[in-house]
């Protein structure tokens, strides 16, 4: 699934929030694909928004706190591969997922 996703930085890091689409999305934690190399040591913040499941409907923004695990570099795809492990949800965000999830079918993509 290929939701859009935004990397919110501890302020003390002083960087800008940092947009992009998730890769490989679980209950657990999610990738990224960019063509940025973006690494971060402390806790971070991801503002993960699923497409509504019926027509109408707002999207609903899920928070969830994160840790950065990897950022590598992917000769075949030509981009950068960040992986998030996930540390905890604000209010019922993992309930949200959980939905979410069990409603969409992941489709698979191959590089031509």
């Amino acid at each position: 699934m290929r939701w859009k996703l935004a990397l919110v930085f501890d302020k003390q890091e002083r960087r800008e929030t940092f947009h992009g689409r998730t890769h490989d999305l679980s209950l657990t934690g999610t990738g990224m694909q960019t063509n940025v190399n973006v690494f971060s040591r402390s806790p971070l913040v991801l503002l993960l928004a699923p497409p509504p499941l019926q027509a109408g409907q707002r999207r609903r923004i899920i928070e969830i706190r994160a840790r950065q695990v990897y950022a590598v570099y992917s000769g075949a795809t030509s981009c950068f591969r960040l992986g998030f492990a996930f540390t905890g949800f604000k209010d019922d965000g993992l309930e949200v997922l959980k939905q979410m999830l069990s409603h969409h079918s992941p489709g698979i993509r191959c590089k031509p």
